[in-house]
Formats: C-alpha cells, sequence, structure tokens
C-alpha cells in the first residue's frame, strides 16, 4: 500500500484525522446552539466555541491553523448575553474572534479573513474599568461582506451587502453596500459592481449543476 518511508507521515496523518473527528464529535459541534449542516474544519482543535447562542448554517468552512487559536465567544453575565449567528456559505478563516454580548449576525457568503476581530461590546467602562462588557451594540454584516486580514469591526457597525473592508481597518460606522473601505477609521476608496461578485453560493450552484 506504501514504501517503508512512508510510513511514519502516513500515520501522521491517520492520528490527525482520528483525532479531529473525535474532538470533532465529543465536544466542538456540540457547543453550538444549532447547526445547519456539518462544517469543515480544519485544525479543529484550535477553534474554539464558547458561550450560549452560537448559531451557524451550511457549508461553513472555518479554519484553525498553525496554532492560532479562532474564537466564537458568547458571554451571559451582568444582564448582558451574547449571539452569534453565521449564515451559510461563510468562511471563517485563521486566527478570527468573534466576541459577543449583545449580537453579531454573520450574513450568507461572508468571508473574514485570518486575524480579524469582530465584536459587539466595548468590554470595559472607560471610567470604571472594573465594569465589563460596557456599551453594547449589535454588529450586522450583510450578505457577501469580505472583512480583510487583520480588521476590526467595532460595536454598532452595519456592513453592507457585498463590502469589503481593508486589511488592517478599524471600522467604527456603518458603511454602505458595494464599496471598499480602508484605513483608521475606515473610509470609502472605491465602488463595486455588485454584477461581478462572485461568492461561495455561486461555486456551490455550479458544483451542483455540473
Amino acid at each position: 500500500m506504501f514504501n517503508e518511508k512512508d510510513k511514519p507521515s502516513y500515520f501522521k496523518r491517520l492520528y490527525f484525522m482520528v483525532k479531529s473527528e473525535y474532538i470533532y464529535r465529543r465536544s466542538f459541534i456540540k457547543q453550538f446552539a444549532s447547526v445547519g449542516g456539518r462544517p469543515m474544519v480544519w485544525g479543529v482543535w484550535n477553534v474554539i466555541v464558547y458561550g450560549p447562542n452560537i448559531h451557524i448554517g451550511k457549508n461553513a468552512v472555518i479554519v484553525g491553523a498553525d496554532g492560532f487559536r479562532t474564537t466564537l465567544t458568547s458571554v451571559c453575565y451582568g444582564g448582558h448575553e451574547g449571539h452569534i449567528r453565521i449564515g451559510d456559505n461563510v468562511l471563517v478563516m485563521n486566527g478570527v474572534r468573534i466576541s459577543s454580548a449583545k449580537e453579531i449576525v454573520i450574513g450568507d457568503d461572508c468571508m473574514l479573513a485570518n486575524f480579524c476581530y469582530i465584536m459587539d461590546a466595548d468590554w470595559h467602562d472607560i471610567y470604571d474599568r472594573t465594569s465589563s462588557p460596557g456599551k453594547t451594540a449589535p454588529v450586522i454584516l450583510e450578505k457577501g461582506v469580505w472583512i480583510g486580514d487583520s480588521a476590526i469591526v467595532c460595536k454598532g457597525v452595519r456592513i453592507g451587502e457585498n463590502s469589503v473592508v481593508g486589511a488592517g481597518s478599524v471600522v467604527r460606522k456603518d458603511v454602505p453596500a458595494n464599496v471598499v473601505v480602508i484605513g483608521n477609521p475606515a473610509k470609502i476608496v472605491k465602488h463595486l459592481d455588485p454584477g461581478k461578485v462572485v461568492t461561495m453560493k455561486k461555486l456551490y450552484e455550479k458544483d451542483l449543476k455540473e
């Protein structure tokens, strides 16, 4: 079946496959309040799902590679209760953090690049820094939004359909549909043609036809 020199790599791959399936079935999938379909998860031991009211749709891809943790966290204390709703065909890359004390909605076909951070709370009061989670406000990413590498989306923000947040940007105000924003604070630098946008959904539909 394989050469002697291939044995170590073969058994290593087999070990990680068994380990991944064990963690997936025993703990990972049980942390979600609801699951629309089996997510494709890479490095499941590096993906942390913690807290109540975390929902995920169909055809999700979640990456927890290279030893960096990808975290979906909702908190329930001090009169606050977080909710995270992730739609269909969503890509969550390595090192992403989603932290909720109110409500975060990730629409269908969204892409969250490496190390981006989405939060719906300040997490501390600016005066009483022993107080947590501070002020809260919902965050909504509409269908097809792309959040770039290491970008930050702050509380109370709504990002319109198909819009792109550039790498390293900080979004503190609403973003309209079909634009690219960059910078701190993020500002519009380009308008997009929605007819040219290709999303994961279109790829899945193409695969089904073929």
